[in-house]
């Protein structure tokens, strides 16, 4: 960009440097002098635009120099405001006005110099058909780099404003695919309130209900396990109701939810066949305890793994261990073969262990869920909790 800008100055400078020195003998010394300060001129228009034009000034009216004085009155009206003297920037109720007649009134000095006889030049003739002549050199003087300077500001103008434009719409487009965003994941909250959640409501009623008119102990824990789980189900889907109905661009965030103290429960209502271990996973401080995102995804990760046991092993005896080994969280759940009894027929998508190696990979973690040599499964994740971890 620098060398496509750099390349019309110095033709401009070497055309007038040309002019300078092919104009020398025309009017003595000191129109010579000026000649030079017009040309020494031109690199600073950029930066001082009216100064420049000054300074080619004098030559226009000593001597015979055209290429300095016009490439001034160009860079006045194709500069860009912030070029001009601080307080020359307008107000924006009259800018245009005013940088208009600055325009104007430069290109009309202009005008008015090279036309005039000074009496420094030779004497002009005022014959009809000079005067005329003497007319239309100096209106070609003025308006050719105005109106070529316009032009420049006019299509720079205009590259900005199909810049804005194109800015413009992306920022439509965004807008539009995030209110698709919305509304679809409020239609999905309103079908899964509307449904699962009139589903388990009933489960728990019935429960209840069976926990209070069951014969002996046995089936009265069993409907009140039955209430206890629909309960809590109910919950978990209120709070994935309440993240669909969270505008994308909302800013607001959702309550963490399960973590590594739910963990006992989770192994608690697996049966008496399932053990569990948390070790080192917190020293007694809070800021020792892993990052909220990274306790959330492994209560997820023995969640679904003792569903797949009671799925498709059941009476498996089922060892789960949540472990802090440095700057990792190691999850494990194993299980050894199942009992004779056939597997519960429930309805699966086969989304459980993809979601879960979705969620250790988000955290920068590994997954692995794999036949165990002893004939059973297990289920391994590795999720880290070191700051640098926690950032990414």
């Amino acid at each position: 960009m620098k060398l496509r800008s750099a390349a019309p100055d110095a033709a401009l400078l070497a055309l007038s440097a040309t002019e300078v020195w092919a104009t020398r003998s025309f009017g003595g010394p000191v129109a010579l002098g000026f000649a030079c300060l017009g040309t020494a001129a031109l690199p600073v228009r950029h930066r001082f635009p009216l100064a420049a034009f000054a300074a080619t000034l004098p030559a226009l009216a000593l001597g015979y120099i055209w290429f300095s004085p016009m490439g001034a009155l160009y860079e006045i009206a194709a500069g860009r405001e912030g070029r001009f003297p601080a307080h020359m920037r307008w107000p924006a109720s009259w800018r245009v006005s005013a940088r208009a007649a600055l325009i104007g009134g430069c290109a009309l000095v202009a005008a008015v110099v090279n036309f005039v006889p000074w009496p420094f030049r030779d004497p002009v003739s005022w014959t009809l058909s000079d005067t005329i002549l003497a007319v239309m050199l100096s209106a070609l003087l003025a308006v050719a780099p105005t109106a070529l300077g316009l032009l420049a500001a006019s299509r720079r103008e205009l590259g900005g404003r199909l810049d804005e434009l194109a800015a413009s719409r992306e920022r439509e487009r965004a807008l539009a695919a995030e209110q698709a965003v919305v509304r679809e994941r409020t239609r999905l909250a309103r079908e899964m309130h509307d449904t699962v959640a009139h589903h388990l409501s009933l489960i728990a009623v019935q429960s209840g209900a069976l926990e209070v008119t069951a014969e002996g102990p046995q089936a009265r824990a069993a409907a009140g396990a039955v209430r206890e789980l629909s309960r809590d189900a109910l919950d978990e889907l209120r709070r994935m109701v309440g993240l669909l109905r969270l505008s994308v661009t909302s800013g607001q965030e959702l309550a963490a939810g399960p973590g590594l103290a739910g963990i006992p429960a989770l192994v608690a209502a697996a049966g008496p066949g399932t053990h569990g271990e948390l070790a080192g996973v917190a020293d007694g401080q809070a800021g020792d305890e892993p990052p909220a995102e990274v306790q959330h995804a492994a209560y997820r990760i023995v969640q679904e793994a003792l569903t797949n046991v009671r799925k498709h092993a059941p009476g498996a005896r089922t060892r789960v261990l949540v472990r802090r080994a440095g700057g990792v969280l190691l999850v494990e759940v194993r299980n050894g073969p199942g009992s004779q009894a056939a597997p519960t027929a429930l309805p699966s998508g086969g989304h459980g262990l993809a979601g879960l190696r979705e969620r250790a990979v988000q955290l920068g973690g590994d997954f692995d869920a794999l036949p165990a040599a002893s004939g059973g499964f297990l289920v391994r994740a590795t999720l880290p909790v070191t700051p640098a971890t926690e950032a990414a």
